[in-house]
């Protein structure tokens, strides 16, 4: 019996891309001899028929679960999908993933046969040599880097380009060691804490590039409330690393 790598994958109103996503991850098994996939969709009471889309592919992949629960942020679904997936499939191998078509489940196979090579954390990077944005506007462009950047600069994790990237290939047995509700994030600001968390741990990371189109259905998620929290993890952080080193 092969080991397991599950796709933690948050959902909230992505009944239009569930259809499309999932037929996409599941294609890939043929080309990943080392490992059986499983996909947790971890649906936050999505009133748009997320999870009638999810059961209706349930039909067609008996390797598709789902669990649901109150709309609480995206930092909380991955706790409480993590956890699951950690505690039902005792997988291998633990994979965070949007669900609005961004990333690329074609890259499935090149993530797990990095974790093959010996690498615990695998991340794809829109800020390596040949990851791209190329939907961004100035702006959103503008945003995303000042806010690597100032992460570098605050946690001291310098080799990493992409630190707020939602799309990694992540050990189980390391996720396991980390205390997921310590990282004290509701939102988006989640990835920034865990990656840290992850650096701590003894982590070894490296990054792949993927190219980061903009959705094809429904808006982003992403608010004010969520900035301010990244900005306010990011004090957090900083004064952990601090004492930390202290």
């Amino acid at each position: 019996m092969k080991p397991i790598a599950c796709i933690v994958l948050p959902t909230y109103m992505e009944a239009k891309n569930l259809p499309l996503l999932l037929p996409r991850i599941f294609a890939q098994q043929n080309r990943i001899p080392t490992h059986d996939l499983r996909v947790l969709v971890v649906d936050d009471n999505s009133p748009d028929g997320t999870q009638d889309a999810v059961r209706a592919e349930m039909e067609r992949f008996p390797g598709l679960h789902m669990i649901t629960g109150e709309k609480k942020g995206l930092g909380v679904a991955y706790q409480r999908g993590i956890e699951h997936a950690l505690a039902e499939f005792k997988p291998d191998l633990i994979f965070e993933m949007d669900a609005d078509l961004q990333h690329n489940a074609s890259l499935l196979p090149d993530f797990i046969a990095r974790t093959n090579q010996g690498y615990s954390v695998v991340i794809g990077s829109r800020f390596v040599a040949g990851g791209e944005t190329p939907d961004f506007a100035m702006h959103r462009r503008l945003i995303s880097v000042c806010g690597n950047w100032l992460t570098r600069h605050v946690t001291g994790i310098a080799d990493i380009r992409d630190i707020t990237s939602g799309y990694r290939c992540i050990k189980a047995d390391l996720l396991a060691r980390c205390n997921l509700y310590h990282l004290a994030t509701r939102g988006y600001a989640f990835q920034t804490a865990l990656l840290v968390e992850l650096v701590n741990h003894g982590g070894c990371f490296v990054e792949i590039p993927i190219i980061f189109p903009d959705r094809e259905f429904g808006q982003s998620k992403l608010s004010a409330r969520d900035y301010f929290e990244f900005l306010w993890v990011l004090l957090k952080l900083g004064w952990e690393g601090r004492h930390r080193r202290s």
